[in-house]
């Protein structure tokens, strides 16, 4: 699977980015604004678009329209910092950054597998 890490923090894009690694995936990690709202724009497919908490909201939804109208067979998946936050980002998927990277690898997986 083809997964991109959007960012602002570019520690935590390395992390995310060695955890989907060792799962077996490919990963591209941007860590500026200007390179995220770009993808939405790159005819390069992705599977799923990973959005971090780090991101600006504005940003954040931005790119999530962007990648459902030109991208549509791409999911989004937006991490969330902590439990009880409520995003204004209509992602496909969430999961919680504090849930760690086993957390993380099962919801990106999930994310793209049809449901039964």
């Amino acid at each position: 699977m083809r997964i991109v890490i959007l960012t602002t923090d570019p520690e935590l894009s390395l992390l995310r980015k060695r955890v989907l690694e060792d799962a077996g995936h490919e990963v591209i990690a941007l860590n500026t604004e200007k390179d995220a709202l770009a993808t939405a724009d790159d005819p390069k497919r992705f599977d799923v678009a990973l959005l971090c908490h780090r991101l600006p909201d504005a940003t954040a939804r931005k790119i999530t329209r962007l990648y459902h109208e030109r991208h549509p067979e791409a999911k989004v998946v937006y991490v969330v910092h902590l439990y009880g936050e409520w995003p204004e980002v209509e992602a496909d998927r969430y999961v919680v950054g504090a849930d760690g990277p086993d957390a993380l690898v099962r919801v990106v997986n999930e994310a793209v597998t049809p449901a039964a």
